[in-house]
């Protein structure tokens, strides 16, 4: 009965990746759903053990810490060069709901590991300076590294093989983007584990040096700085 289940489950993801990317990512409703259909599973239940592993977070994950929900107006009111201030600036910018996520009851350990990434997305884009519009697979990669969640790996997978037949001259720069988001989730401290919203005020630069981010996403292709030239993320 169990591999019948894992079998169902494959069959939907396979469904669901296929639409996400036809749609070129632009529907994260497939998103959502791809991470919903992962719920129990074998892969989601290491993902929650690797993250209980880590000491800063299972003190996160017992007290189901999901921190208050975003106001962008009074983020903006934050120093510049803040976590928090370049954080609405950025969704401000791209016109974003910080809140857009969709919710999940969190009835386990899981559960609160799919809510957390969910709420904190464009805190990691930020945070690395990958994009939101053109760097998805380093903050993919970042997650797949550090905590090995599986709709990151899925999602990566897909869209090496979609680029690898239909348009490989992408591929050397999403494989870069994708060594970049592997490289600082390999030196940087699991963003799992951090109370991103306790630190609002704190200098975005600081934040990435008590990380121990020592190389962030600035000037490539796939960076917050290129696809947001008038807005500053050093």
């Amino acid at each position: 009965m169990r591999r019948l289940e894992e079998l169902g489950r494959t069959v939907r993801n396979l469904r669901l990746v296929t639409d996400l990317l036809r749609s070129m990512g632009d529907n994260t409703e497939n998103v959502f759903d791809i991470e919903d259909n992962m719920r129990d599973s074998p892969a989601m239940a290491a993902c929650a053990e690797r993250v209980r592993a880590i000491p800063e977070a299972r003190m996160l994950m017992e007290a189901r810490y999901l921190g208050p929900e975003v106001d962008l107006a009074a983020l903006l009111q934050l120093p510049p060069h803040s976590l928090g201030r370049t954080y609405a600036e950025v969704l401000n910018a791209l016109g974003f709901d910080p809140n857009f996520y969709r919710r999940r009851e969190i009835a386990s350990d899981s559960d609160w590991v799919t809510m957390r990434l969910r709420k904190c997305h464009d805190i990691i884009h930020v945070v690395s300076g990958f994009g939101p519009t053109g760097g998805e697979l380093g903050v993919l990669s970042i997650q797949a590294v550090q905590i090995g969640y599986p709709m990151s790996v899925m999602l990566q997978t897909a869209a090496l093989g979609l680029a690898l037949r239909q348009k490989p001259e992408q591929l050397p720069q999403l494989t870069d983007q994708m060594a970049r988001g592997m490289a600082i989730g390999r030196e940087a401290a699991p963003f799992i584990a951090q109370r991103w919203e306790e630190g609002w005020e704190r200098p975005l630069a600081e934040w990435r040096a008590s990380l121990g981010i020592t190389n962030p996403v600035i000037s490539e292709p796939y960076s917050l700085k290129n696809r947001l030239p008038g807005l500053a993320f050093a």
